[in-house]
């Protein structure tokens, strides 16, 4: 007859293995999925509803991502804007906002 902390271990570490298979990778569950990205310099100060770009405004969809990170940049940082549709579309929405990081260059 097993003891029950025998027991016990082997419940937690099947559990432990179903949570793990049955839940996304980190990779899928921070993967864009859809929509536009954006990416360039602000020139304009940001507000809670719009952003400028590159000399063209975005607007920003209410109680998103991105109306709580927008008034974070400044006129010069460069960001990525991740939209709902095109960028020439009127009806597009700004999701979220964060800050542009490089590519690391090959080291030569």
């Amino acid at each position: 007859m097993k003891s029950f902390k025998s027991l016990k271990f082997n419940l937690a570490a099947s559990t432990v293995a179903l949570a793990l298979l049955l839940s996304p990778t980190v990779g899928w569950s921070t993967r864009v999925t859809g929509g536009t990205v954006v990416s360039g310099e602000v020139t304009a100060a940001p507000s809670s509803s719009e952003i400028e770009v590159e000399h063209h405004s975005y607007h920003i969809r209410a109680q998103s991502a991105a109306q709580k990170a927008a008034l974070k940049f400044s006129v010069g940082d460069k960001v990525d804007l991740v939209l709902t549709g095109a960028a020439g579309d009127s009806n597009s929405q700004v999701v979220a906002i964060a800050a542009h990081a490089e590519p690391a260059q090959p080291a030569s």
